[in-house]
């Protein structure tokens, strides 16, 4: 039987898959990334560059399950290269190649390690952005309305954390864009932005789609109601009790009585006329 530390990590390389999927052959996105955001993402940690090819730390798999005690360090292998296809493997390196090629063809001067790492890291960005289309933090947002609460709260976490004076009674607190978000040199959540825009239409449908679930699922519930309380009208409970001991308890039938009705003359022979 399966565990749940293995169905966790099934479940996340499941989502890697789709949003690889996804970016091999996604024909609308159109990212725009500089080498300052791959120079910023690998000063962060965030993208690995120690073995070939080069992968996000975060496309590990989750570590819901795993004890604080625990010290053991995570492989740092991403999860899709361990499940992706050969077809998806050569469609890769075939994007890979196209972004190096384009590279080469726009800046002449630029050296050859430093183009072939920047091609992966627009590819794996690409992946990246599909990936997080799923179980970024703008999957709890449903309209324009969280978004821009999610915005307000991340700013004021951020003046907080650079230890900015908060006005609560502000709109937005200090530095705040109204498009932009905070600590995003990479415009990774501008990206996000537009693709939680883009999913708006299956987003809307799959909310109905609830709603008409969830209005089954209640009138269910209510028939289930009134059959309960049909249920208790037809019996009575009755206990047994002896010298103040609980003998018994029973579920008797409830006999409903109905008014006696007499006839006419009935009524005129018990009156004496």
């Amino acid at each position: 039987m399966e565990t749940a530390e293995a169905q966790d990590e099934r479940n996340a390389d499941m989502e890697l898959l789709q949003g690889l999927e996804e970016a091999l052959h996604c024909t609308t996105c159109q990212i725009a990334i500089t080498q300052a955001s791959m120079a910023d993402d690998i000063h962060k940690g965030a993208y690995i560059t120690s073995h070939y090819p080069p992968f996000f730390l975060n496309n590990n798999t989750r570590d819901d399950n795993i004890s604080p005690d625990n010290t053991q360090e995570l492989t740092g292998e991403p999860s899709f290269w361990k499940h992706i296809s050969i077809s998806q493997r050569e469609r890769y390196y075939e994007l890979v190649e196209q972004a190096l090629n384009h590279l080469l063809d726009e800046t002449k001067d630029i050296d050859p390690e430093v183009a072939m790492l920047f091609a992966h890291y627009q590819i794996d960005f690409h992946i990246r952005q599909h990936y997080l289309a799923h179980r970024g933090v703008l999957t709890f947002c449903r309209n324009a309305d969280d978004m821009q609460q999610l915005r307000h709260w991340q700013w004021k976490m951020d003046d907080i954390d650079n230890m900015r004076s908060v006005n609560l009674d502000t709109v937005w607190p200090q530095g705040c864009r109204h498009a932009a978000w905070p600590n995003d040199k990479n415009l990774e959540m501008m990206h996000q932005t537009l693709m939680w825009k883009r999913a708006w239409p299956a987003r809307r449908k799959r909310v109905a789609e609830v709603r008409a679930r969830w209005a089954i699922i209640m009138e269910e519930r209510r028939k289930q109601r009134e059959m309960l309380l049909l249920k208790q009208r037809a019996t009575i409970t009755v206990r047994l009790y002896c010298r103040g001991k609980l003998m018994d308890v029973r579920e008797l039938k409830r006999i409903t009585h109905s008014e006696p009705t007499l006839r006419p003359g009935r009524i005129l022979q018990s009156s004496g006329f």
